[in-house]
């Protein structure tokens, strides 16, 4: 046991010796155990978080500007690499002397403990071979990708200008970008020959073409995955973070995905990282409006939750009224708002325009709020128009603000279409429903 400690020892250091020989020529778009890009000191490797960082980076940047991607790796990667595969690149890539023959025999006498085949695992100098052994397939990626813009975001307030390619390695897990899917599968093949001539295999089971919005989700999975990761076993909320720094970023083309995935872990872990500005961009994010609304409910005062929501839904950004609905549900039926949010509602019910999604949570949340008002403006609205469903959304929030049963009987007879409302109403003896039951906290 002890002799293998300081065998592993040794290998390292043999391994840290030849590193600049070994991959200091290494794809930008390899990640991981590698060589600092711009500082090639022997032995002086990038920090395993940042690469993972520029790593989940390079996937997003890439899938933004991709309509097709091929992901794939190789079946049990470091114990399938053949030795001589390994001794040969070594002897192509570094000086011959004590310290290639040294690092040949420690290899060699590594390849003969029974029931070890390949690189020994969990080691940073296997790492670092493999990144070497795996230089073709990084060639490969190379020539069917494309250039990427040349301003690439690394971290918050960080960037670097480089040549950036639509491919993306981490170890044995391959990533390419492009447009055609026919052009992912030709590379497919070329890849797999490549792997053959190394002595190793394409994973079949783990290889897809991605087209459409599949390109981001897929991409986006690995982000996510990491996120988990450090929120669940090391109480790290960096991954998070960056993950928000991104969508902040660019809040027209933020994904719903990303968004209710990190909206979900802000509100599971309570962490209230730029959270603010979630409300200033907000008005660029309508589609994320069902995803924002419970987050913004549970954080902020509801006093200046509504003064918020009235500059909101006075400006121009509020074209969408499935966006607005959904942040009038931030102010629950059992407590009642200041006025000027009961009037706004009160000016939806009163209006026969009102598309009926709005109408909905607006009339429900009047008749929880103010029982008269409620009943005054839904009289109005329904002496003014003669569409069936807003009717029986209309009636049946007056129904829970006190109207009477005679009163709803008369409306509900009035089109066809609300008999079965009618008919439903008179067998639980006109009890109010809880209307809008989605919309009532």
């Amino acid at each position: 046991m002890v002799l293998d400690i300081l065998d592993r020892l040794t290998y390292q250091a043999l391994v840290d010796r030849l590193s600049p020989d070994l991959i200091g020529g290494m794809a930008r778009s390899a990640f991981g155990w590698r060589l600092a890009p711009d500082d090639r000191e022997r032995g002086k490797y990038s920090h395993n978080n940042l690469q993972w960082a520029a790593y989940r980076n390079h996937l997003a940047l890439c899938a933004a500007f991709a309509t097709a991607a091929l992901r794939t790796d190789l079946v049990a990667f470091f114990s399938s690499i053949p030795l001589d595969m390994a001794h040969s690149a070594i002897d192509d890539g570094a000086p011959k002397g004590a310290v290639t023959r040294r690092l040949h025999s420690l290899l060699s006498g590594f390849d003969n403990i029974p029931e070890r085949s390949g690189l020994p695992q969990r080691s940073t100098a296997s790492a670092v071979l493999a990144n070497m052994i795996l230089s073709p397939m990084d060639d490969v990626l190379d020539f069917y990708s494309t250039d990427l813009p040349t301003l690439a975001l690394l971290g918050r307030g960080r960037s670097e200008r480089f040549r950036r390619r639509s491919n993306a390695r981490w170890m044995d897990d391959m990533w390419l970008f492009g447009s055609e899917v026919s052009r992912m599968r030709r590379a497919q093949t070329d890849l797999q020959r490549t792997a053959l001539s190394l002595g190793l295999n394409i994973n079949s089971g783990k290889t897809a073409v991605f087209e459409g919005p599949a390109v981001a989700q897929e991409a986006l999975q690995i982000e996510h995955s990491a996120v988990d990761d450090a929120l669940d076993s090391r109480n790290d909320n960096r991954p998070l973070e960056e993950l928000v720094d991104r969508l902040l970023a660019s809040p027209e083309s933020a994904g719903r995905t990303s968004l209710k995935f990190a909206v979900k872990r802000m509100r599971d872990h309570t962490v209230r990282y730029r959270l603010q500005e979630f409300t200033v961009v907000a008005k660029q994010m309508p589609h994320a409006a069902d995803i924002l609304a419970p987050l913004f409910k549970e954080t902020f005062a509801t006093g200046g939750l509504q003064d918020w929501f009235l500059d909101y839904a006075s400006s121009d950004w509020a074209s969408f009224d499935w966006s607005v609905s959904h942040y009038v549900r931030m102010f629950p039926s059992s407590r009642p708002p200041r006025k000027p949010m009961r009037e706004y509602v009160a000016k939806i019910v009163a209006d026969p325009g009102s598309p009926l999604p709005l109408a909905a949570v607006a009339a429900q949340r009047l008749a929880a709020w103010d029982k008269s008002v409620a009943r005054s403006a839904i009289r109005a609205t329904l002496s003014r128009t003669s569409h069936p469903q807003l009717r029986r959304v209309l009636v049946l929030a007056a129904l829970e603000a006190g109207e009477t049963s005679l009163q709803i009987r008369k409306w509900l007879r009035q089109e066809p279409e609300n008999a079965l409302t009618l008919e439903m109403l008179e067998q639980f003896n006109f009890a109010p429903p809880k209307i809008g039951a989605n919309y009532a906290n």
